[in-house]
């Protein structure tokens, strides 16, 4: 199954089965047995040099390192402004190796990094709406 194929069942679900489910996830990542890019990098920030994850009640991304900044924030703020890693090191005021890490790592985690902007605008509308 992919995730094309669950996203119209996830946007239906409450805000709270949603966590529930990035936590079911996130849990399943940690107790998987092979070694996938994914389960590797939220289990493991010694795979990372740059980046790390911080304590937060739903989202798993990781974050640059100290800084309170998604590292997929870097990667969308690049695509978004059509810069180069260089611009951005110097718009962001990080090391070029800490760019290209978080490129890499966004890169192959875009399905985690679109579950958590779905859970966002999801969290967003509704606190909107109260």
């Amino acid at each position: 199954m992919t995730l094309a194929e669950v996203l119209p069942t996830v946007r239906q679900l409450s805000s709270q089965e949603k966590l529930r489910l990035i936590q079911l996830l996130a849990e399943e990542l940690e107790t998987a047995e092979d070694t996938s890019p994914l389960q590797s990098s939220i289990a493991d920030n010694a795979t990372w040099q740059f980046l790390v994850s911080r304590p937060h009640s739903w989202r798993q991304q990781l974050y640059i390192k100290g800084r309170k900044l998604l590292a997929s924030t870097v990667w969308q703020d690049m695509i978004v402004n059509s810069m180069s890693p260089e611009q951005a090191a110097e718009n962001w005021d990080l090391p070029l190796a800490a760019i290209d890490e978080a490129i890499q790592y966004c890169q192959t985690h875009q399905d985690l990094i679109k579950l958590e902007a779905e859970e966002e605008r999801h969290r967003l509308r509704e606190k909107s709406e109260n």
